[in-house]
């Protein structure tokens, strides 16, 4: 454990002042708490939501909390993740490390330690902006219901990690800070879709879909207002748009746990 301790404040006395950190840090922690307020503009919603309510108080705060969380976790902490990385690699302080004293191993670990701070840091951001959000907007103050549904916690932080760790593995595999944040990009929002569509869907017209590596972490928090879609009647889809919950938990749990062993496996096969 002090060992793990001691690796984690190398990265802190690393990155604390970095600017990189602070600018996407700070974004994160504001945006986070003020985004989801844009719904008060929203004064009539569409059968069969009830009204701009749902957004604040229990315990559907939680879902849209979680949703709007998902962008940007996406992208600020991912690129906050791959700057750690590739940073490291352009300012040549990677071999330096090394070479006064650092294995490759603790490296590795050092950074993917952040990652799980990084993860848990921001699920405990979420966890006491809903509590607040939902707290005051409950009438009475209180607390009833806000614990109705514990899977939010989790399936929040898998998010987390399923981003982060893909932004981690292709920050160790890539390097190049421009390059990497292009490919996770373009492959996040672009690439995927396309082989998805394009490609699995036309050979594969199933729900086996839904079980690609991003679509499976937006599956953990995906946009509340899709499960008022999924009873109605699709001629074109004869399966669902969204993992269930379990599955998507499944699914993330298995894709970061081989993306940080790609990572792990690229950094110790490369030179440095």
């Amino acid at each position: 454990m002090n060992k793990l301790i001691h690796l984690f404040s190398l990265e802190w006395l690393k990155f604390k002042n970095n600017s990189v950190f602070i600018l996407f840090g700070s974004m994160f922690l504001l945006t986070f708490p003020l985004a989801i307020f844009v719904g008060k503009e929203i004064k009539n919603l569409p059968p069969p939501l009830p009204n701009n309510s749902i957004f604040y108080e229990f315990p559907t705060n939680w879902e849209w909390l979680a949703y709007e969380g998902s962008w940007l976790v996406c992208f600020f902490l991912a690129f906050i993740v791959m700057n750690m990385i590739t940073s490291e690699v352009s300012h040549k302080t990677l071999r330096q490390n090394i070479i006064t004293g650092l294995t490759r191993k603790d490296f590795f670990l050092a950074k993917l330690i952040s990652v799980f701070a990084l993860c848990i840091a921001a699920t405990l951001f979420y966890v006491i902006v809903a509590l607040l959000i939902g707290f005051f907007h409950n009438d009475p103050y209180s607390l009833d219901g806000a614990f109705s549904d514990k899977l939010w916690v989790l399936r929040y932080f898998l998010m987390c990690l399923g981003y982060l760790s893909f932004a981690f593995m292709i920050g160790f595999i890539i390097r190049s800070p421009g390059i990497s944040i292009f490919f996770y990009i373009s492959y996040t929002f672009l690439i995927e879709p396309a082989l998805k569509w394009v490609v699995h869907y036309k050979i594969f017209s199933n729900s086996s879909i839904n079980y690609w590596p991003m679509n499976a972490v937006e599956d953990l928090t995906p946009m509340p207002l899709m499960k008022y879609t999924e009873n109605l009647p699709r001629q074109d889809l004869d399966f669902s748009f969204l993992l269930e919950p379990n599955h998507a938990i499944v699914a993330v749990t298995i894709y970061s746990a081989l993306f940080i062993g790609l990572a792990y496996w690229h950094f110790m096969s490369k030179d440095i």
